[in-house]
């Protein structure tokens, strides 16, 4: 039996492969645009990554891919769109911002999902800190060869038991950790100047954790700690 499609009121639904979502990791708005670019990249085609459009509610979403069905009624399972399982290793996606506001990273997803995979975008040394905030920068050299810089840590501020900010290295070494102030310290209301700026200092830990694997020219580093 052949059906003749309404206009306006039936219309052929494609379920992508992967859908990603990507948030600024200090205040959680959706990042998206022309100055971001998502690439993804097959790796049996390594040398032909292509770029992935956001949709208006800033998805970035995979709707094609080699050996994979993209037309399927919109109730099957999304593992049932393969064909054959896949290399879990085979897709990745690859995103830098042009604006230079958060560092370059790399992913590898699990795909296909029926979700929405959210992921966070931490700031870059070249990204102004918001009004309101603290910010710390870095610049990580290799403990046996300080000419060399420990690209990709992942780093974590500590203020006591508390984590201020967290967020990787880009691949110079250099890092950028945003934070909002902790509350002063309560003093004496009628201290000297001496005293109440002694009111705004706090002792903080830093924690970077870093791995001889990860080189410059190894690709971006990882949305999250992957090294030890």
């Amino acid at each position: 039996m052949t059906r003749m499609l309404s206009p306006g009121a039936d219309r052929i639904v494609r379920p992508a492969l992967l859908g990603v979502l990507f948030h600024d990791a200090i205040d959680g708005r959706p990042v998206h645009g022309d100055d971001l670019v998502v690439e993804a990249i097959d790796a049996w085609r390594a040398d032909r990554p292509w770029r992935l459009n956001p949709s208006r509610s800033g998805v970035y979403g995979l709707h094609a891919l080699r050996g994979v069905q993209t037309l399927h009624d919109r109730s099957a399972a999304p593992e049932d769109l393969l064909e054959s399982p896949p290399p879990a290793d085979r897709l990745s996606l690859r995103v830098r911002d042009l604006a230079g506001r958060y560092v370059a990273t790399r992913l590898n997803p699990d795909w296909p999902s029926g979700d929405i995979l959210r992921v966070p975008l931490y700031s870059a040394v070249t990204r102004p800190a918001p009004l309101g905030l603290g910010s710390l920068k870095v610049d990580l050299r290799r403990r046996t060869d300080t000419d060399l810089p420990a690209c990709w840590a992942w780093l974590s501020l500590h203020l006591g038991a508390s984590v201020l900010a967290e967020g990787p290295a880009d691949e110079q070494g250099r890092a950028q950790l945003v934070f909002p102030l902790p509350k002063p310290r309560e003093g004496l209301p009628h201290g000297s100047p001496a005293t109440a700026e002694a009111l705004l200092d706090w002792t903080v830990t830093l924690h970077a954790r870093w791995h001889p694997d990860r080189r410059p020219d190894a690709g971006e580093g990882a949305a999250g700690p992957a090294a030890e």
